[in-house]
């Protein structure tokens, strides 16, 4: 009866450090994640508000310098600001599913606008690849987000002076999208861990919040799909797996048959 006793005590003891344990990472991840916001944020913004005086004393040609500059750190911001908004609405369960009817490549050419700067900085050019000739029912801004994320990922850890392969297929009532950059493969010792927040693919000298992919992830699960990744050698590719439909139930359809982001209104024309 007393080993019984003791064995239950030494259980409930390692599940009590267990817990301390899980309670004092959360705390860590907590306070590296407010020091990431505070960074990836701040520097930015104080880079905007830097440029924004210089612009009326200068010539044209600086001026416009100095336009390019605020405009690739306002994008930077957005995307950030885009991505702590998704985060707090896939922990919280508060997230709002909007479907329209949307053309895939030219949603992704608006993600590519957003990220031209990510794209410059290393030279790497985009290769698009659409085999589906139809228009698809999603929430077109989750998806947005998702192939943003995908693409600033592979600028972030692709190698330099090299192409991004963007493939849109259809396999029977599934959509996929393949994000494939030339670079090093996740340093991983077990393939889900990559998807987890402030995971880091090849060491930690690229710099942002550590939950792109996470939020990846997240939204995928929220329109009853999947991503995965492979890589093979000197390439990665990431592919996003989704439910192909191609038509709105009549109750959804008014309006539908444009492709529409509220967030692009007031957008800069590039």
């Amino acid at each position: 009866m007393k080993e019984i006793e003791n064995n239950e005590v030494a259980f409930l003891s390692r599940k009590i450090l267990d817990l301390n344990k899980q309670l004092m990472d959360s705390e860590k991840a907590k306070t590296r994640f407010l020091s990431l916001i505070a960074n990836e944020l701040n520097n930015p913004m104080t880079a905007l508000l830097g440029l924004i005086p210089h612009l009326a004393s200068q010539n044209s040609e600086k001026r416009e310098k100095i336009l390019e500059l605020a405009e690739q750190e306002a994008l930077h911001l957005d995307f950030h600001i885009q991505n702590l908004v998704a985060a707090a609405e896939i922990e919280t369960g508060e997230i709002k599913m909007s479907y329209s009817l949307i053309d895939p490549e030219e949603l992704i050419d608006e993600v590519l606008k957003a990220l031209k700067y990510w794209m410059k900085e290393k030279n790497i050019h985009i290769l698009i690849e659409n085999n589906l000739k139809q228009k698809i029912v999603t929430d077109s801004q989750k998806l947005h987000l998702i192939i943003k994320n995908l693409l600033a990922n592979a600028c972030a850890y692709g190698n330099a002076e090299s192409m991004v392969k963007i493939t849109i297929n259809s396999n029977g009532d599934k959509l996929t999208i393949d994000v494939k950059n030339q670079g090093e493969g996740p340093k991983v010792e077990f393939k889900p861990q990559i998807f987890t927040r402030f995971a880091q693919q090849a060491g930690g000298s690229v710099h942002g919040l550590g939950i792109g992919l996470s939020i990846v992830r997240g939204l995928c699960e929220l329109l009853e799909g999947e991503i995965d990744y492979d890589a093979d050698g000197e390439f990665v590719t990431f592919t996003v797996t989704l439910p192909l439909d191609t038509k709105l139930p009549d109750s959804e359809a008014y309006g539908s048959n444009e492709f529409l982001f509220e967030s692009f209104d007031d957008s800069i024309e590039i």
